[in-house]
């Protein structure tokens, strides 16, 4: 999986984001691949290694409701 892949769990949607992880001079160390839901809730981000790494579809394309593909919730 990587940032930007479009994922499907249980007919649920989400896009693949990270969160990255800096130093305290602003220096990219890493970074967590992380699902966003395609929900209200805009904080309804969930962390994709491990539990849901084996269960997750990765679907070519699908139509967001809340999200948008450059990771910014719908307006």
């Amino acid at each position: 999986m990587k940032i930007g892949d479009i994922v499907e769990y249980h007919n649920e949607f989400g896009l693949i984001i990270e969160i990255p992880k800096t130093d305290n001079n602003g220096k990219y160390l890493s970074g967590d691949l992380l699902v966003q839901w395609d929900t209200e809730n805009e904080n309804d981000i969930e962390n994709c290694i491990g539990n849901l790494e084996g269960f997750l579809k990765i679907v070519d394309k699908h139509e967001f409701k809340f999200i948008k593909l450059n990771e910014q919730m719908k307006k």
